[in-house]
């Protein structure tokens, strides 16, 4: 093993134990050795997101992309690291990236949905979350989401069927939960208002 690989697998070893400071110290003796290791930068991006430090991830990810612009996954992280910074457009551009190098990737569209419906975009956030869900049919969180989009639109019976599949999918899901009980209690005053504007005769 050389001396790069030995710097890398102690860096992702202090990762998965959280040891975030010692991770990127082995990162930088990796490229201090050779700076054209796109994985190298790609995880210590993921360090320095882990620690909140925005725009230090930023340049971490903009570097393996610099390196191989076709990681998808390194312009979705782009792309959550910019949302963080209220840098919806350019999240946006980085998720629709991700989606064009791989169109399979549910944490990409799950993610574009978001920045979507935070820009009360809600059909085309829609759009997303149903090809996420596609994709990954057991995400639970892809189904709140969708749920709430729903919600946005007026659209009801949608809306509480995504929260049903959520809690299919994970029946101590608290969000799909509270989600739930709010839309059975609103459809349940609309049906009522309903009912009294267009009493049977």
């Amino acid at each position: 093993m050389s001396a790069v690989e030995e710097c890398y697998e102690r860096g992702n070893r202090y990762f998965k134990q959280r040891q975030y400071q010692k991770a990127i110290r082995e990162y930088e003796k990796a490229l201090e050795i050779d700076q054209n290791i796109d994985i190298i930068w790609y995880n210590m991006g993921a360090v320095f997101y882990e620690l909140g430090e925005y725009n230090k991830a930023l340049k971490c990810y903009q570097h393996a992309l610099e390196i191989n612009p076709m990681i998808s996954k390194a312009w979705t992280n782009l792309g959550v690291t910019y949302g963080e910074l209220s840098e919806y457009e350019t999240a946006i551009e980085c998720y629709q990236k991700a989606v064009e190098i791989n169109p399979e990737d549910d944490l990409a569209w799950y993610n574009l949905g978001v920045v979507y419906e935070i820009l009360d975009m809600f059909n085309m956030a829609i759009e997303c979350y149903q090809k996420a869900v596609e994709l990954n049919f057991r995400d639970a969180d892809a189904w709140v989401f969708l749920g709430w989009a729903y919600k946005r639109l007026g659209d009801h019976f949608q809306e509480i069927d995504c929260y049903n599949k959520a809690l299919e999918i994970n029946p101590r899901h608290k969000s799909a939960k509270r989600h739930l009980d709010i839309a059975l209690k609103e459809y349940s005053n609309y049906s009522e208002e309903t009912s009294l504007t267009f009493p049977h005769g």
